[in-house]
């Protein structure tokens, strides 16, 4: 069963990522983001997008072969790690809103989550994938899960011309402002910053 299921996540992962290059090497054939409802894109893209999620999960499950022999400890911290990827996920889809995030233009987001990064769901994703391909430690679920994070990956290489071509100036000011992925710049001036305040409030003491 689990070679089965390998073979046909192995299938999707393939086709959906040789059209996520395609996109990148032809824009005028893009499958993502999608036009919208109706289109061959969606009826094509969201289909293989969905079951490749849902074939790592149910990989994960189905195989437990402990391939690299990773420690329980760091199994329960991968599965803690996951459960707050998701949690972040679900936050960056609500303050973006589900139009926006499934390719619809509705407006450009640059606030909350958004300043620290430009992609904080596909972000997200990654770590969730990352953390379920370690909580699960089977071979075939590092491959799987190392597809599903290479397809966010071109998926937010795919958006950016067309966030650009939608969005023009303020896309582009924003961009210049805040990484890809996360701003540690920030964080580490924000780090500095409270550091050096409670050393202020320690002297005062």
């Amino acid at each position: 069963m689990t070679t089965a299921l390998f073979m046909i996540g192995a299938t999707v992962a393939a086709v959906l990522l040789g059209l996520l290059l395609l996109t990148l090497l032809f824009p005028p054939l893009r499958i993502w983001p999608t036009p919208g409802p109706g289109s061959w894109q969606g009826y094509v893209f969201w289909p293989l997008f969905r079951s490749l999620n849902v074939l790592c999960f149910v990989m994960a499950m189905a195989d437990g072969t402990h391939f690299l022999g990773v420690p329980a400890w760091s199994r329960l911290a991968a599965i803690t790690l996951l459960a707050l990827s998701i949690a972040l996920f679900v936050y960056a889809f609500w303050i973006l809103g589900r139009d926006t995030s499934y390719g619809a233009q509705v407006g450009l987001v640059t606030s909350g989550i958004y300043r620290w990064t430009r992609n904080p769901q596909n972000l997200m994703l990654i770590i969730v994938y990352g953390c379920l391909a370690v909580a699960a430690d089977s071979a075939p679920t590092y491959v799987l899960c190392a597809a599903m994070i290479a397809v966010y990956f071109l998926m937010v290489l795919a958006e950016e011309p067309w966030l650009e071509a939608a969005y023009g100036e303020p896309y582009r000011r924003y961009r210049n402002r805040v990484p890809r992925f996360f701003n540690w710049r920030r964080a580490a001036i924000r780090a500095r910053g409270v550091v050096a305040q409670r050393r202020h409030e320690s002297g005062k003491c």
